[in-house]
């Protein structure tokens, strides 16, 4: 136990300078883009006055050397205060990046769900039935989404079932006009927005679960120990149920973890194919308008998540096997 705390607070220590370096990165990676913020919150009008512009370079402390500058980032960080967005004016960053967070994580958790699952239930079934139909054909499915361009995907999407089939909507989160309500109407028409980027998310990203837990199962099926299960006259059913797949999770655990963090990646290009209100597409409208506090909130709440789904990861590996805490 004492050596399994000694691990832990490794891992908080090392979570904690990879923290520190993402809030410096986060700070120049913006301040590195070329370019005047100046011109996208105000129009090119000759007319505006000095002093408007003098005194949006004030608020924002434009005028400040860098150093200033991230003393007064830093400071803010630690009550998520990254000022207001340039193209929202009297609007918190983190409170915009939140708003539109709400709807990624719908989206990221009802697609990682359906990929868990069903990459898993194709992995387990391709490994027990090594070499047959089952196991080629779903090879060849997993393998040819999974090198598919997910923007190119979901452009066809759009154009399969909204354009040319107009069975299910190719854009927005809800109809034009509407905001959600706990009625059934608004949940139905938020799950028929849905349908197409889930779909899009889950053909690309099912291979990765499928082909690592059809490995792990390949290679824990050889063990001594499954040769040992057979001869105990345990059913086949029982020998997959009870010793193959519990011993195959274990690389799942930071498989999850990781993958997530990358869905999210993923999920910006589907998000602005869709025009989904999503983290993702407020991102990279603020990329393209430079409106650095929303880009400094949105990658750092991405990185804290990131940084805390790797912690427990590890935590739950040591944990659950004692071979790792040795090493």
């Amino acid at each position: 136990m004492s050596n399994f705390r000694r691990i832990l607070l490794r891992k908080i220590l090392s979570s904690f300078v990879t923290l520190l370096l993402v809030v410096l990165i986060n700070f120049l990676l913006f301040r590195m883009m070329p370019g005047d913020p100046l011109k996208f919150m105000v129009p090119s009008n000759p007319g505006i006055p000095e002093e408007y512009l003098q005194g949006l370079i004030d608020k924002y402390s434009l005028h400040e050397p860098l150093s200033e500058q991230f003393i007064i980032y830093f400071k803010g960080i630690w009550v998520l205060d990254f000022g207001d967005s340039f193209l929202h004016p009297n609007t918190l960053a983190m409170d915009l990046v939140l708003e539109y967070m709400m709807w990624t994580l719908l989206l990221v958790g009802i697609a990682s769900v359906f990929m868990i699952t069903i990459g898993m239930l194709i992995g387990i079934m391709a490994a027990w039935k090594r070499g047959s139909g089952f196991d080629t054909g779903s090879l060849a499915f997993s393998l040819f989404f999974y090198a598919m361009p997910t923007f190119w995907l979901a452009m066809m999407m759009v154009m399969l079932f909204s354009k040319t089939l107009d069975i299910l909507p190719g854009s927005r989160a809800l109809e034009p006009g509407e905001t959600f309500s706990w009625t059934l109407y608004s949940i139905i028409d938020v799950l028929e927005h849905l349908v197409l980027p889930v779909t899009t998310l889950v053909l690309v990203y099912i291979a990765t679960f499928s082909l690592l837990i059809r490995g792990a199962l390949s290679d824990v099926m050889t063990e001594d120990y499954m040769v040992t299960a057979r001869a105990k006259g345990l059913p086949e059913r029982a020998v997959l149920k009870d010793h193959a797949v519990p011993n195959a999770m274990l690389p799942m655990i930071a498989l999850i973890a990781l993958t997530i963090a990358y869905i999210v990646a993923g999920a910006f290009m589907v998000e602005y194919v869709f025009g989904y209100p999503g983290v993702g597409w407020l991102t990279i409208d603020a990329v393209m308008n430079q409106d650095w506090p929303v880009l400094q909130a949105a990658f750092f709440l991405i990185a804290i998540a990131v940084i805390i789904a790797n912690f427990f990861a590890d935590v739950a590996i040591i944990y659950l096997d004692p071979r790792v805490e040795l090493g």
